[in-house]
């Protein structure tokens, strides 16, 4: 901009006037985002028309941010304007330049190779490797070309650590093929309650044991196997006929654990990696006695099991259905699909498009230069030919292809026998537990609920007050239960708000409650002295009223004033 300001008739494009009106004016400075597609090694630019600044120069696609716009949704907005391509998933922020002109962010983008939608703001574009960048390049992507920024997104660059890493922030798909592997992110564990089929019983596992940087810990190197051996548990055998990796990167997502996994049996990957298949996960964790589970029979008679802290994370499954899909599709192996790894239709018909329109030019172009008929003829029986060819070497492919297939079935089928049986008497016992929809029952369980707390409150002289509108059963409960909470010593320091699991209320509720009764029919002196008032109710329904305390608290009222001897008058 300096340049442009000090040069007769400006320099690159800018007008000398404009040019000294941004030199005078830094708050006046262009606001610009782009994005660098990376694509085997290659870079995305396109040539710019002569509708802006440093005509027919390559740049990266991009354009201005419009007002109350931010950088990233400027940068995906012009890209599709630009090129045609609608740009999903994680991208990211890999450089910012200044030229007193223009302040400019880029981000960075690993997908496949696509042929951009040309508008008329450019005139041509081309995948370029860094020897092959074409001339003349705009200053700023030249800047940026000679830096460093693009090895944040060039995969020849990476180890498997920063893919997984990519994986885990979405900026990659799930799978990504890696040398001899295939890294798959895998669901470690869920929290909160699940249904168990196989022990018929509900487990509630707590978010704050498992939600740490301590257990990710424990979670690396984590063996992933192929289903559940019988015994649970992994001996030298079960590891060496059922391991297919391991997790390499554990990382938290919402209310569960996830984890890149290295994945090397390619019977597992074939599956594992079939749109059409999905599976999920399921951990084997083991306690002890002191660790901590308590066992609770539901009013249902059903149970639910309230785990503590395990001592032993031993492996992770992959299988057909896991817990943690609570009694949803399986969905423990992501198995993702975005331009990282399949083009969208619509790139697929631009690409197919722009090669079919090349190779008609090129065909057009030798029809053209041939010197006669028969020549002619001669290239097209040579064409026919070839083409004859390709379709045998296909038709060939295909069967070899049918053959793998064919081989990964049945290898599935074994598979599946030794999982299968127990899926329908599973899918039926989750169906049976799923949550019904709410009716007028829920006021009557409101009047119950402050009638189990009226009984209680009578004791201490008071009443149970009545649900709030809008309240629901749950803070309706949990409400009652804190007049009563600090007569409790194993739960007058909960937080009862945290509890929505209704199995644990219903175990609160009950100790609260009985501890509560406890404490208002012993006797003892309230503090402060003074008496306290406890009513109960007799057989025939007549309120009676007791009073424990310091009897000096009314007696006192008729004593006679205290008189004390003070001397003896002997002389009288």
């Amino acid at each position: 901009m300096q340049a442009a300001a000090h040069t007769p008739g400006g320099y690159g494009g800018v007008p000398q006037n404009v040019g000294k009106e941004f030199v005078g004016d830094s708050s006046k400075r262009i606001q610009a985002a782009g994005i660098a597609f990376m694509a085997g090694g290659k870079v995305l630019l396109m040539k710019r028309g002569d509708g802006g600044d440093y005509a027919g120069h390559w740049a990266f696609p991009g354009g201005h941010i419009e007002p109350e716009e931010g950088a990233e949704e400027a940068a995906r907005r012009e890209v599709l304007e630009e090129a045609g391509y609608s740009t999903t998933g994680a991208i990211r922020n890999i450089a910012f330049t200044d030229n007193g002109y223009c302040q400019f962010t880029l981000f960075g983008k690993n997908c496949q190779e696509f042929a951009p939608v040309l508008n008329d703001e450019n005139t041509e574009f081309i995948w370029a490797a860094p020897d092959e960048y074409p001339e003349p390049l705009h200053p700023g992507t030249k800047l940026i070309l000679d830096g460093n920024a693009l090895d944040q997104i060039d995969v020849s660059k990476m180890t498997e650590l920063d893919i997984a890493r990519m994986i885990a922030s979405c900026e990659l798909t799930s799978p990504q093929r890696w040398a001899n592997m295939s890294l798959f992110a895998l669901r470690i564990t869920g929290t909160g309650t699940a249904y168990r089929s196989a022990h018929d019983e509900y487990v509630y596992r707590p978010p704050e044991l498992y939600l740490n940087d301590e257990f990710l810990q424990r979670c690396n190197g984590l063996q992933v196997i192929w289903v559940h051996p019988p015994e649970d548990r992994l001996d030298s055998e079960e590891f060496r006929k059922r391991t297919i990796g391991a997790i390499l990167l554990p990382y938290i997502q919402g209310d569960e654990v996830w984890g890149v996994a290295k994945i090397y049996d390619d019977v597992a990957i074939q599956i594992m990696s079939d749109p059409e298949r999905p599976l999920s996960t399921s951990p084997t964790v083991v306690f002890r006695e002191t660790d901590g589970n308590s066992e609770v029979t539901l009013d249902t008679g059903e149970k639910l099991l309230i785990e503590g802290r395990p001592f032993l994370l031993d492996h992770l499954a992959v299988c057909e259905y896991g817990v943690w899909d609570k009694g949803g599709n399986p969905k423990g192996v992501l198995n993702s699909t975005s331009e990282a790894l399949k083009m969208t239709e619509e790139e697929k018909k631009a690409e197919e498009k722009a090669k079919a329109d090349a190779e008609l030019a090129e065909l057009k172009a030798k029809a053209d230069a041939y010197d006669g008929l028969m020549k002619a003829k001669a290239d097209a029986e040579e064409e026919a030919k070839k083409k004859a060819e390709e379709e045998e070497e296909t038709k060939a492919k295909k069967v070899a292809a049918d053959s793998e297939e064919e081989k990964a079935k049945a290898d599935a089928a074994r598979i599946d026998k030794a999982i299968a049986d127990g899926v329908a008497a599973g899918l039926k016992a989750i169906e049976a537990r799923l949550p019904k929809a709410r009716s007028d029952a829920d006021f009557a369980a409101m009047a119950s609920a402050q009638a189990r707390a009226d009984s209680v409150a009578h004791a201490f002289g008071k009443s149970a007050p009545r649900p709030l509108d809008g309240e629901d059963l749950t803070g309706y409960r949990q409400r009652l239960l804190s007049d009563f909470q600090s007569h409790s010593p194993s739960w007058k320091g909960a937080k009862l708000t945290d509890i929505s699991d209704s199995a644990v209320l219903d175990i609160a509720e009950k100790q609260i409650y009985a501890d509560a009764m406890i404490a208002a029919n012993t006797p003892g002196a309230p503090s402060g002295g003074g008496l306290r008032e406890v009513k109960n109710r007799s057989d025939a329904g007549h309120s009676i009223s007791m009073f424990y305390g310091d009897p000096s608290a009314w007696m006192s009222k008729f004593k006679m004033p205290t008189r004390r001897v003070t001397h003896i008058n002997k002389g009288a």
